[in-house]
């Protein structure tokens, strides 16, 4: 068996399984489940190595890796914060980093020969959203 401290339970299982809750996966072998249900927090531990399995997770806000990496040295100590994407959010979007602070622009630009190739794609979908005067302006960048 396998004793596991989890959300202040302590539990036992005898089968590969993830124990998962609100705030955290304890991984003890099954990676599938991880990844479908997209925990905020993964903690590797009791392996060797654990970058082998870092490529297998890629739906975690948060992934402690080896037998002497605790949740609360990447909290505090090591970079990342503790604000973290929960309730499965983590398959979408990722924890709270310094580019949430940072003010950025999209840079767009579309040479002739793009614009013969989009502007009838574009006109399509502006079409569809009801967004004449976008449709127009694309169709207008079309030479026939």
């Amino acid at each position: 068996a396998v004793e596991v401290e989890f959300g202040g339970d302590n539990r036992t299982s005898h089968d590969a399984a993830v124990v998962s809750g609100q705030r955290a996966a304890v991984i003890l072998v099954d990676v599938e489940a991880v990844q479908t249900h997209a925990v905020a927090i993964i903690v590797c531990l009791q392996t060797h190595v654990p970058h082998r399995w870092e490529p297998l997770l890629k739906h975690a806000g948060a992934i402690f890796l080896g037998a002497y990496t605790s949740e609360s040295l990447g909290d505090y100590c090591a970079g990342p914060n503790h604000v973290l994407p929960t309730s499965g959010t983590a398959r979408f979007s990722s924890p709270l980093g310094v580019y949430d602070f940072q003010k950025r622009s999209s840079l767009i630009e579309v040479s002739e020969a793009g614009a013969q190739l989009l502007g009838p794609i574009a006109a399509e979908l502006a079409y569809g959203e009801g967004l004449q005067a976008h449709a127009r302006a694309a169709e207008m960048r079309v030479t026939k």
